[in-house]
């Protein structure tokens, strides 16, 4: 059997019993014997043991508290144990297995964390989260075949520090609370910011947090039960039919943005996906939008990671092989929106800008109207809709609406091509009078 109890001197000279557990070794308390002779500690710490062990109270002699047992387990409580903690040199492994050993026993229901990895700067932990290159949960979604653009982890690094740091700048990430949230939402909302703005910057918060919380490194998760904002974002305006064929008939000063818009109206594409558009993706009636592109990513799958063939009016069709044609560099499958590099397509920015010069001079206020190249997107569904049923045109415009589209097959049928691209012809037909392009 383990011993009881040990005893030493103290620096005035009487001898200290310190009284042991003697299954795990661990102090149940210690008590001063009185006495500076060695033998007469040692009988008084046997005496405690078998009688009881004074219990100190101040101002009072030490009262004596016997033990229901004979043994010192039943003199050991929660003092006892934290005592015996506190005299261990722990690591963050064993501290581990102190809270496992709780929550088997029904003690401990919030997960054990490794306090160390918490205690970090919020903002350090949020920079390392959304860098493309360093970051453990974005290279986890790519390596399950999850798509996760550059310029997405671009956006979110960027207002992390333009944002977000100066809100909780040096505040530790175990420390977050949902309070803290809620303060930044409101703080946003003071500043007037769309209620998807505010909801996206929460976000970039909010998955990081919740990656902490699963991988242990914070014993709760601040975002349980933060409200989001309802979205009452200003809707997308669109242009009326007159001023669609009023915008195709005048002369615009830059070609690839004549022909991206006309390409958009007709199709549903995204301002990325017309940029990703080279020489093989025209077909005989069809344009395969196999690929997105941006500054960051280059080319990259489209939204939703879904390829889809959509149909080509012979117009459309013209102006493309029209800009290939124009296309000054002499490579094996260009970029039909072609820039002064081979490798790249025109800035996006030539587009959008071509867009509003051509809007100007028709008189459309695209500002105050919230009108943008993305319009041309909204134009074709309004459009489309109106003459097939809108399941299909959600197939060739790429939505992916799951509630809605859920029974319908991951590829779309030629016949429904066929019948988006007749749609197509009557719905844009008296937009398409092409005047020129510069």
């Amino acid at each position: 059997m383990s011993r009881n109890y040990y005893v030493y001197k103290s620096k005035s000279g009487t001898y200290i019993a310190e009284i042991l557990n003697p299954n795990t070794g661990l102090r149940v308390c210690k008590r001063n014997t009185g006495t500076k002779n060695r033998d007469e500690a040692i009988l008084t710490a046997d005496r405690w043991i078998r009688e009881g062990i004074p219990e100190r109270k101040r101002g009072r002699a030490p009262v004596y508290k016997k033990p229901a047992l004979q043994m010192p387990e039943a003199v050991i409580g929660l003092k006892s144990i934290l005592e015996g903690i506190k005299n261990t040199a722990l690591d963050e492994a064993g501290a581990l297995q102190i809270a496992e050993a709780l929550k088997e026993m029904g003690l401990l229901t919030i997960p054990a964390v490794t306090a160390s990895k918490g205690n970090i700067e919020f903002i350090t932990f949020l920079e390392k989260f959304w860098d493309y290159e360093k970051s453990e949960y974005i290279q986890d979604k790519l390596a399950h075949g999850h798509g996760f653009g550059r310029s997405h982890a671009h956006e979110c690094l960027k207002r992390v520090r333009t944002v977000l740091k100066p809100f909780f700048g040096n505040k530790k990430l175990n420390s977050v609370s949902t309070d803290d949230l809620s303060r930044l939402a409101r703080l946003l909302a003071g500043r007037g910011l769309a209620s998807s703005t505010i909801n996206q910057i929460l976000l970039i918060c909010k998955t990081p947090l919740k990656w902490a919380y699963n991988k242990k490194m914070i014993i709760e998760n601040p975002c349980i039960g933060l409200t989001s904002f309802a979205v009452t974002n200003k809707e997308r305006g669109i242009l009326t039919e007159e001023e669609a064929a009023a915008v195709f008939s005048i002369e615009w000063k830059d070609k690839r943005a004549y022909a991206a818009s006309l390409v958009s109206v007709t199709t549903g594409a995204r301002l990325g996906e017309c940029l990703a558009l080279r020489r093989s993706d025209i077909g005989k009636d069809t344009v395969n939008i196999a690929h997105s592109y941006s500054s960051l990513d280059g080319l990259k799958l489209p939204k939703n990671n879904k390829k889809r063939a959509v149909p080509l009016l012979p117009e459309v069709k013209a102006a493309l092989l029209d800009l290939l044609d124009n296309n000054p560099h002499g490579t094996v499958d260009p970029f039909i929106f072609f820039s002064l590099l081979p490798s790249q397509p025109v800035d996006p920015l030539v587009i959008r800008k071509g867009l509003k010069y051509a809007l100007d001079k028709i008189g459309v206020d695209h500002k105050g109207r919230n009108i943008a190249f993305h319009s041309w997107r909204h134009y074709f569904c309004s459009k489309i809709t109106q003459l097939i049923e809108s399941e299909k045109a959600a197939k060739v415009s790429g939505h992916l609406s799951e509630g809605v589209f859920k029974k319908y097959a991951d590829h779309i049928e030629l016949k429904n091509i066929q019948e988006v691209g007749a749609a197509a012809a009557i719905a844009f037909g008296n937009i398409l009078q092409f005047k020129k392009a510069v």
